[in-house]
């Protein structure tokens, strides 16, 4: 019979699209921020840049957790960043 009381820990990767409060707002500024407050819960990719509209762009960012790690608590932790109006799941996959 198998020992099920090892639980093997797995990881995952989450794609946002992060809007900035302001055109004005230098996305690297946005991305040292959430770097900062996300170290130790999560792994930071390096992050992309997308134009949305009238000189508005977006920061594309991944973000690697393990998959146990509440999302909802990354998310609140990126959106109280003073710099970032909302911020949106493109994509999320296991790694």
């Amino acid at each position: 019979m198998k020992d099920l009381s090892v639980i093997i820990m797995g990881k995952m990767v989450i794609r946002y699209k992060i809007f900035p409060i302001d055109i004005n707002i230098n996305l690297q500024t946005i991305y040292d921020e959430i770097k900062q407050k996300l170290a130790g819960l999560a792994e930071v990719g390096q992050f992309k840049t997308e134009p949305i509209a009238f000189g508005l762009s977006a920061l594309i960012l991944d973000i690697r957790v393990d998959d146990n790690v509440d999302i909802d608590s990354i998310e609140s932790t990126i959106k109280e960043s003073k710099n970032v109006s909302e911020l949106e799941v493109i994509a999320s996959t296991k790694v």
